[in-house]
């Protein structure tokens, strides 16, 4: 027989309890451990990522229902984008932020008659200087994000 069967059952009680928080300690400082030793990557390298995606996907748009429908895409990642990033990268998020004001501006005023023919034409240097400054975030986020 085993020593646990000789014991009081008090004991074995203890001993089960001692084993199980034992084994939780060591689980959680395994845990932390791997998290400190982890990826120095900061956390908007993810945020960025997606935004270079949605604006990669903006210049393959090829009806006047997608491009609505990926400005849209890109608005909603650049400002997630631009919320995480700050002022980390300061000259390239004011050049996000502007490009994507005027081309969203621009989206908008395609629901109107009276303006939808300016909208047309300004949309393609718009839609050009939106992906010229999510590039250009990319670039910067790139060597705190490889």
């Amino acid at each position: 027989m085993t020593l646990m069967l000789d014991l009081p059952p008090a004991t074995r009680v203890y001993r089960r309890r001692l084993a199980t928080i034992a084994v939780f300690l060591l689980c959680g400082t395994s845990l932390l451990l791997a998290g400190c030793g982890g990826s120095s990557k900061p956390a908007y390298c993810s945020d960025v990522t997606n935004f270079k995606n949605a604006v990669e996907q903006l210049k393959h748009v090829s009806s006047p229902s997608a491009l609505v429908t990926q400005v849209k895409k890109v608005a909603s990642t650049g400002q997630t984008t631009l919320s995480a990033v700050k002022t980390n990268l300061a000259p390239q998020t004011s050049a996000v932020k502007n490009s994507l004001a005027a081309l969203e501006n621009s989206v908008k005023q395609l629901s109107s008659s009276s303006t939808r023919a300016s909208a047309l034409a300004a949309i393609p240097a718009e839609t050009k200087a939106v992906v010229s400054a999510g590039e250009s975030l990319a670039s910067a986020a790139k060597p705190k994000c490889s």
